[in-house]
């Protein structure tokens, strides 16, 4: 799986299938997008701006995603590319989901709210992947295993929700998001993802922030 599908399975509710934060998740899946992009060395900086590389890209998200990098006149920094791609990929969800309904992981299910809007959710199908990517996750929260570079990028892009901390049992979480600190910027990924990572963190982030305070200011709260 790329990262943007792991998060994905993460930030969705198991049997309704839609997302958990009411503000959404697509600035963690096109950080993640770009991570695995980064991995490839299919993106690159450039005095601060993501540029596209000439590299192969086969999964067919994450092709979309280097397209759309490749395609803009205008360079962006990671913060750009956090807020841009959602709208390049719309629905960027959905798209993300595709594989894993495909592969079984999850299921797909269309219906109308008050007979009029048309909403997709993608229920859990196979409980299997999630339970292993929480349960990898949980081990390297309590210290229990050394974090694998993939672990420590999927760390990084949780951190913006505060999500590493509900992986663990309530009485742990302060030691684990103390951990999660240390993961994600302990070093384990290559120097360029290493910095890449901090960076997508910090845009995720500032993109979180904005969307929490639209949805509260909407709500009346």
């Amino acid at each position: 799986m790329i990262l943007a599908e792991h998060l994905l399975l993460l930030f969705l509710d198991d049997e309704k299938g839609h997302e958990r934060a009411s503000w959404g998740g697509d600035p963690g899946l096109a950080g993640a997008l770009l991570l695995d992009l980064t991995r490839l060395e299919a993106i690159a900086d450039q005095d601060g701006k993501l540029v596209a590389a000439d590299a192969r890209v086969d999964h067919p998200v994450l092709a979309a995603a280097h397209a759309a990098i490749a395609a803009d006149e205008k360079r962006r920094d990671a913060k750009g590319w956090v807020d841009r791609l959602p709208s390049e990929l719309k629905p960027l969800k959905e798209r993300i989901a595709a594989g894993l309904v495909e592969r079984g992981v999850l299921s797909e299910e269309r219906r109308k709210v008050l007979g009029l809007f048309r909403t997709t959710g993608f229920p859990e199908a196979d409980p299997e992947p999630e339970r292993e990517l929480r349960e990898r996750l949980r081990a390297v929260l309590l210290s229990e295993r050394q974090p694998t570079p993939e672990d420590a990028m999927l760390i990084g892009l949780l951190r913006p929700y505060d999500l590493p901390e509900q992986l663990v049992p309530k009485d742990r979480r302060k030691d684990a998001k103390r951990r999660a600190e240390e993961v994600a910027e302990g070093g384990t990924a290559a120097k360029a993802v290493a910095g890449a990572l901090q960076e997508i963190q910090g845009a995720i982030l500032a993109s979180v922030a904005i969307s929490a305070a639209t949805v509260a200011i909407t709500s009346g709260n």
